[in-house]
């Protein structure tokens, strides 16, 4: 059992104590409102497991489920990758260059979340800039409408926003790595996707973990851009469902807090198994 200096636990007691207030507590509270009912505008302290039964049976909420998990699931497989190649160009590519290369693709973070959503819009819209550009060339007679109010659209949005946050982990974990190491295992013969495999991703594997939850919690958690790019329908995601079970006139608490913790055991058995997954690739 491994014991933590008095002085280091009156160092984590303020980062413990606001965490334990601020996100254990809220945490504990809507778990307990999870068992409740809610009878027209009143929530009953019951205990019961209505909520959770009806979030496993109504095939909307499936539904939804399984798209919240696929959509999220593969932004988080473009984004990590895409921010892999952009942190290894910066630290051994254009190393003098690195740090200038990361603020510009930190400026970005600059803005509001809702204006960048808004330039996505502006992109992808029929009458966007990315329609209009291809049919000036040529290359479509018509827009693509499946680039707005579409599941497309939000993964597109998505990998946009979440880009610069992943890359600052796997940025943090590479450069720490240095230049000598891949100079001696490419002297030892281990070269192209195999160095990557076997000696660089191992390496840097806490950063690409971390971008890796950074990427799809929060794409699988995020309302606003469903409810801006999605649509009504197809573009839905989980989010947009327990956000509209806490306001309007149809609010009900208790099945938006099962909801929540649906989702969010889900979140965590696709995070494991990625994770493991990732480690027995780069042991393979």
């Amino acid at each position: 059992m491994v014991r933590l200096p008095a002085g280091s636990l009156r160092q984590l007691g303020p980062t413990a104590t606001f965490y334990a207030v601020f996100f254990g507590v809220p945490l504990v509270i809507l778990f307990v409102l999870s068992f409740w009912t809610q009878q027209g505008f009143e929530r009953v302290p019951d205990l019961t497991l209505r909520n959770y039964l009806e979030g496993f049976t109504n095939r909307l909420y499936l539904q939804v489920f399984l798209r919240t998990i696929l959509v999220s699931l593969v932004t988080a497989l473009i984004v990590v990758p895409v921010a892999y190649l952009m942190a290894y160009l910066m630290r051994f590519t254009f190393e003098r260059r690195g740090q200038l290369l990361l603020g510009l693709i930190l400026i970005s973070l600059f803005s509001g979340y809702q204006v960048r959503i808004y330039a996505w819009r502006t992109i992808l819209g029929t009458e966007g800039i990315l329609n209009t550009a291809l049919m000036q060339l040529g290359l479509i007679s018509e827009p693509i409408t499946a680039l707005i109010f579409s599941p497309l659209a939000v993964m597109i949005t998505l990998v946009g926003l979440l880009l610069p946050l992943a890359l600052l982990p796997i940025w943090s974990s590479m450069a720490n790595v240095s230049r000598d190491h891949l100079e001696a295992a490419r002297d030892l013969g281990s070269n192209g996707l195999r160095l990557h495999r076997t000696v660089l991703l191992p390496m840097v594997l806490p950063g690409v973990g971390t971008a890796f939850a950074i990427a799809f919690v929060l794409a699988a958690g995020d309302f606003v851009v469903p409810a801006m790019v999605g649509g009504t329908t197809g573009g839905t995601l989980v989010g947009n469902l327990i956000a509209n079970q806490f306001r309007g006139s149809g609010a009900d608490w208790p099945l938006g807090a099962a909801l929540a913790f649906m989702i969010m055991a889900l979140l965590v058995f696709v995070y494991l198994t990625s994770i493991r997954l990732l480690r027995w690739v780069t042991r393979w």
